[in-house]
């Protein structure tokens, strides 16, 4: 099996607001919400007025966690042969990895989302860079986009890679 990895493109700014929201998060937590359960009368009452108020601070932590790893780490690992492609994301929460066989996919192609047509509207992906091209496999006559906002050259060259 070959493989081709992929990074995603790091938006620094995301990663530095979410670090400090993963920081505030787990402050919060760890620290301020046992504190606050403390100043109840009993043991158990304490112990249960914490379990409750951390799972909101405990959700919020998870959903900035998933954004921050992908945006800081993230990539796209393609492991291709003449039979099938895997297609794994790197460093994503919640993610197993999704297996294509070659049957299925009638097209493999390079689509431009600088202007992204869906079923319901018509949108406009402002870019102050040329990153907006996809390497897309229609799989069942639906397109699947397997890498987003690359550059038209990489794009071409991992398609290229993936047809022969």
């Amino acid at each position: 099996m070959e493989i081709i990895k992929v990074k995603y493109k790091s938006s620094w700014f995301v990663t530095i607001v979410f670090g400090f929201g993963l920081l505030l998060a787990s402050f919060i937590i760890f620290f301020l919400l046992p504190l606050l359960a403390l100043q109840e009368n009993s043991f158990w009452f304490s112990l249960f007025h914490y379990a409750f108020s951390v799972v909101p601070f405990l959700a919020f932590f998870i959903l900035i966690l998933y954004f921050w790893l992908w945006n800081t780490f993230g990539k796209t690992v393609l492991e291709y042969d003449a039979e099938k492609i895997i297609v794994t994301k790197k460093y994503k929460l919640f993610n197993k990895p999704k297996t294509y066989y070659r049957t299925e996919i009638q097209k493999i192609d390079v689509e431009d989302f600088k202007i992204e047509r869906t079923k319901y509207n018509l949108r406009y992906h402002y870019s102050w860079s040329d990153s907006t091209f996809s390497v897309v496999f229609i799989c069942n006559d639906l397109p699947v986009r397997i890498v987003d906002w690359i550059t038209y050259e990489k794009a071409n060259k991992i398609a290229e890679q993936l047809i022969l």
